[in-house]
């Protein structure tokens, strides 16, 4: 018979859908520890919502139009742009297979149902008046694929200062930048297609103060939006180019000389991967692109349950634009916009300038996927910059060997038999304090009676932290109760023991590995599963169910067995920093 859900976790799965999506990456250079932290942090949380019972949805892929990706395969010699991103999306599925990200659908936005989608979008915004066409004057940048307006471009001078454009006499021959990527701008003009992102000004500000204040988070980041949208008056946005300079995209409905501009093409893919825009209008089961493929039933209502998580140097697309773009077409909005913080390497911004971009499937080929899945969400905050050091991975890896791994060991010793401990101990379980007269001093007394305190507030705690993508906080709680058993095991001495103080020792102990390694699956998927079967868990009793001491009364039936292997061993460190990409 299933078990219910630890009581506040069964209250949250109850009828719930979730989805949550990465943002689509742009493929014009290998992936790197960034794209890897976003995609983390979305699978972390689909599988915790997993584990709560409800169903699920992660949509993850690669945004492969406009100017950057045309130039780029012009310069590496391809036929066509096509054949260009064709070989390099590859790279972003191999990272995702090597770090078991479990997506629902990889999109690229060369997929067909996504170029209807895009102009289905276009084409509700033009009948509704808010897409006009008319002549753009500023200045652009290439690598941003956006226009900025003055007030955010400086000329850098020759010795590295910086002028506003109000300090001088522009010179289009010098170099300029924008003030928010620092990256580089050119002047010109064209003729273009608009949307009157002006109109949105006080609709947007009216969301996020007053209809939806949870609409971005953490709280921090909504803050600085709408001091942004108090401090400046949004500019129609431009959103398309002329096919005489960009010819790698979708074309424009009503005008085929013209491409759709890139991030009205882009934000799109989160309604495609859910059955595209015509679904989510009519509500219309449809069938996602998928291994194995999934029926959705009410394509609305996924939308509604859908939190995209992006980073922060992409937040004023998705915050202030496509919310525009969505409200202009008539359509309900996302749920919520999570920004995260950026990952450093060394205490620096990564760049390949600096030669500090750390390649993930690099380290991941050699420390494992799981031992990097954990050193990531448990060194990040969502709303902080992390700091990779390899070093501290080593170390991480290493201390998955000597606590978990070592908990683990001391169970499975050939001195005791873990079956006969969960035999006797299981179904008692719950009569803590009686138990707790096993023990003949009163300090291996409040041991036992903390451990079971700590097991038992387990699943609820780490919910509350997972449901904020707080993984730092989630992981200190099973790094302490780990410590604990430990401690608990070290100072209890079981070896010296026999009969059932023996037996509650390595019961308390071994529970505990099997309870966090449930509780662990939505982080190291593939270790958690080795942890439980080493102690012969069975596969239908690793839900968060069973994560409550004495729910499973019948595992570890060979666990005390010579010659098994153990889920994780050491490895030695790394001689220098060869996981810089290139």
């Amino acid at each position: 018979m299933k078990q219910a859900l630890p009581r506040a976790c069964n209250a949250l799965a109850k009828n719930q859908l979730y989805h949550i999506t990465t943002p689509i990456f742009y493929p014009n250079a290998k992936p790197h520890l960034g794209h890897l932290y976003s995609s983390l942090l979305c699978d972390a949380s689909k599988r915790w919502h997993g584990l709560l019972d409800q169903k699920t949805l992660l949509t993850t892929g690669t945004d492969e139009h406009g100017l950057k990706i045309q130039t780029a395969s012009e310069k590496n010699g391809y036929k066509t742009p096509m054949q260009f991103v064709d070989t390099l999306y590859r790279d972003f599925v191999k990272l995702d297979e090597m770090a078991q990200i479990d997506y629902t659908r990889f999109i690229r936005t060369t997929d067909d149902d996504h170029a209807k989608s895009v102009q289905d979008l276009w084409k509700r915004c033009w009948d509704r008046g808010y897409i006009y066409k008319g002549e753009h004057q500023g200045w652009y940048s290439i690598s941003d694929e956006c226009f900025y307006p003055d007030s955010k471009v400086v000329q850098i001078k020759e010795d590295g200062s910086e002028l506003s454009l109000s300090d001088l006499d522009i010179d289009r021959d010098a170099k300029f930048i924008n003030t928010e990527t620092r990256n580089e701008v050119v002047y010109h003009s064209e003729t273009n297609y608009f949307f009157k992102l002006s109109a949105f000004q006080d609709r947007l500000t009216s969301l996020l103060e007053v209809e939806n204040p949870q609409f971005i988070y953490p709280p921090s980041r909504r803050d600085q939006i709408i001091n942004e949208l108090r401090e400046f008056k949004l500019r129609d946005l431009s959103i398309s180019r002329p096919c005489s300079r960009i010819k790698w995209g979708i074309d424009v409905p009503q005008d085929p000389t013209q491409k759709i501009y890139v991030w009205f093409d882009a934000l799109c893919n989160y309604i495609t991967s859910i059955g595209g825009l015509e679904a989510v209008i009519s509500n219309t089961p449809v069938r996602l692109k998928h291994k194995g493929y999934t029926t959705l039933q009410n394509p609305r209502d996924w939308w509604g349950s859908t939190s995209h998580l992006i980073g922060k140097d992409i937040s004023k697309f998705h915050t202030i634009y496509w919310p525009s773009f969505l409200m202009a077409a008539g359509l309900p909005l996302p749920k919520q916009i999570i920004i995260h913080g950026h990952w450093l390497s060394g205490g620096t911004k990564m760049s390949k300038s600096v030669g500090n971009v750390v390649d993930p499937i690099d380290i991941i080929s050699h420390y494992g996927c799981d031992p990097v899945r954990w050193y990531i969400l448990e060194n990040s905050h969502i709303e902080a910059d992390g700091d990779f050091r390899e070093e501290r991975l080593h170390a991480t890896r290493e201390q998955l060997v000597s606590k978990w791994g070592n908990l683990l060991n001391r169970c499975c010793g050939n001195k005791f038999n873990i079956s006969r401990a969960v035999e006797t101990f299981a179904v008692n379980s719950k009569n803590s304090e009686e138990l707790s007269h096993n023990f003949q001093d009163q300090q291996t007394k409040t041991s036992y009676l903390n451990l079971v305190t700590l097991l038992g507030a387990l699943p609820e705690s780490f919910n509350k932290h997972m449901l904020k993508l707080d993984t730092r906080s989630a992981l200190k709680l099973l790094w302490e109760i780990i410590g604990e058993a430990n401690a608990f095991v070290q100072n209890t001495t079981p070896w010296l023991k026999s009969g059932k103080e023996q037996d509650l020792v390595i019961f308390t102990a071994v529970e505990v590995v099997r309870i966090t390694a449930i509780i662990s699956q939505p982080i190291i998927p593939a270790l958690s599963g080795d942890l439980l079967d080493r102690i012969d868990v069975s596969r239908n009793k690793r839900s968060l169910s069973h994560a409550l001491l004495g729910l499973d009364a019948a595992y570890g039936a060979e666990a005390n067995k010579k010659g098994r292997s153990v889920p994780i061993k050491r490895i030695p460190p790394r001689i220098g920093m060869s996981s810089i990409i290139p």
